[in-house]
């Protein structure tokens, strides 16, 4: 039986409304269709929203000021990412922030009235050690959500006037309550990776969290200026049972895991980046690397398979190059022989592309792509979405991009898109490059149905942005402002709404 004209147009209207009415409730269950869950919207960091209102000829006709009735305001600094859920509290779609006073924020998403506030712990005015800039220093990562036993998993540091301890907490989403059962909150000071305990000062945890079939990642580096005694480090949590956890942390100090967007993964495993090495030790000891993590942090690096690291990683060590400036993001490349990567981009400018299968050991097959010139090129979040021409992979520069009409004004701060198409070996090039200041935030794209209309959507010295994403073209720039947006973050898309996280509030355009 054919369909009636009212049944196709609720089904329309779902989709546009959430964006994803027909996934299983086995992986989005009821009440969670369109919700941002973590942070770039998906376990593969991809970044990509599917919006059917946000048409390009929409977006060049909408306001170009935020709304004026979303007043979403509270007291803290922000440094994470927002979050949304369709089905929040009392069945309202709720938007979440996070603060570094250890505050957790739920908020109307019609007006951004509050809903409700918790707080995790005291937060401590300075670390404990001798270097490190955000005070006082709470909760700076992005949570992650899981719609089907209605928790948001958060991250924080604890303490007065330095670093006590480093806990993981799961609240309520329905009115924030601290769980305090079932081994949680898990108190992350307590735990060891093999014989190596965990020694809070040192320690900070700025990589978003990520939630695999039931496991709770938590990254761990150190602090801006690579003061004490740290190793890069994760910890691995049993959502089921916060008593079961495990731990895998970096043969050298140093090396940190610290890039904004978190661990890119391919639904089994997550991918962390890893920093430098600050002992300069003889050998290669989990620097400047790309591990695989499964299971309760488990790490084999003895397999290359599991490892990548550029034959070059001295050198890099030694220039503060790291590959966790960066997230990393999972694509698969489509084709008559489909291939899936791990894309992880270094500081210094170099992006890679690893099979996801076989990372390769130290230089393996990946490809090595340079989109930078060499030094504090690159710190970013970086984002994907397909189209007939293969997928495109989103990222902001520092310094010394690579363009194709040359570096910008401004020494080659900008927002760039590689477009990496069908074929083996892959062929990454550069389509184009759009102009960044202020803050180096991170890009997202919307599509209208999953590949059409891309729009790039970024934060650009506290205006949005929006890019026609085949040509990097401006099709959207807002009159006003949201001051206080701070660096690496995304912006979200939720019902064609863009909504960014500041200092104090989030701000929202209705862009259709």
């Amino acid at each position: 039986m054919r369909p009636t004209s009212a049944k196709v147009l609720l089904a329309w209207l779902c989709i546009a409304v959430s964006g994803a009415c027909g996934k299983s409730a086995a992986t989005n269950p009821p009440g969670a269709q369109g919700s941002v869950l973590e942070r770039n919207n998906h376990p593969s960091r991809d970044g990509h929203f599917v919006q059917p209102l946000l048409s390009r000829a929409a977006v060049k006709m909408a306001p170009k000021t935020a709304d004026a009735s979303f007043t979403a305001t509270f007291m803290g600094n922000m440094w994470a990412s927002p979050l949304y859920l369709e089905n929040g509290p009392s069945g309202k779609g709720t938007f979440f922030a996070v603060t570094t006073g250890n505050d957790v924020l739920a908020l109307d998403e019609t007006d951004g009235h509050l809903l409700w506030r918790a707080n995790i712990g005291s937060s401590p005015t300075a670390n404990g050690v001798s270097c490190g800039s955000i005070h006082p220093l709470g909760i700076i990562s992005t949570p992650v959500i899981d719609a089907a036993t209605r928790r948001i998993y958060v991250a924080g540091a604890i303490g007065t006037t330095s670093i006590a301890r480093h806990e993981v907490h799961a609240l309520s989403v329905d009115d924030g309550t601290d769980i305090k059962t079932g081994g949680w909150p898990v108190d992350v000071s307590k735990l060891t990776a093999g014989a190596l305990a965990f020694t809070p000062p040192p320690y900070n945890q700025r990589s978003a969290l990520s939630l695999i079939k039931g496991t709770l990642y938590v990254a761990y580096g150190g602090h801006v200026g690579d003061c004490g005694n740290y190793h890069g480090w994760v910890t691995g949590i049993d959502t089921r049972n916060a008593t079961l956890t495990g731990s895998w942390a970096t043969g050298g100090l140093g090396s940190g895991i610290w890039a904004a967007g978190g661990m890119a993964s391919d639904g089994e495993a997550i991918f962390p980046t890893t920093g430098n090495d600050t002992m300069g030790s003889q050998g290669h000891v989990d620097s400047e690397e790309v591990v695989r993590v499964t299971g309760l942090a488990k790490v084999d690096t003895a397999s290359p398979a599991n490892v990548f690291y550029p034959a070059r990683w001295q050198a890099m060590d030694g220039a503060d190059a790291d590959m966790a400036s960066s997230s990393t993001v999972y694509i698969e490349v489509p084709g008559a022989t489909p291939a899936t990567f791990v894309v992880a981009i270094s500081k210094d400018g170099h992006l890679y592309l690893l099979d996801s299968k076989n990372l390769g050991g130290m230089d393996g097959a990946a490809v090595d792509f340079v989109v930078a010139a060499s030094g504090m090129s690159i710190h970013t979040a970086p984002a994907a979405y397909t189209t007939a021409a293969g997928v495109h992979v989103l990222f902001s520069t520092d310094s010394g991009a690579v363009c194709p009409a040359g570096t910008p004004a401004g020494g080659g701060k900008v927002i760039m898109s590689v477009l990496v198409p069908p074929g083996a070996p892959p062929a990454p090039r550069i389509e184009w490059c759009a102009p960044l200041s202020g803050a180096v935030t991170s890009p997202v794209v919307t599509t209208t149905d999953g590949k059409a209309e891309a729009i790039v959507w970024y934060m650009n010295n506290g205006k949005l942005t929006g890019l026609d994403g085949d040509t990097g073209a401006s099709i959207y720039a807002s009159a006003d402002t949201c001051p206080g947006v701070r660096q690496w973050t995304s912006p979200i898309a939720v019902k064609g709404r863009i909504i960014a996280g500041a200092d104090g509030r989030l701000c929202a355009w209705t862009v259709h």
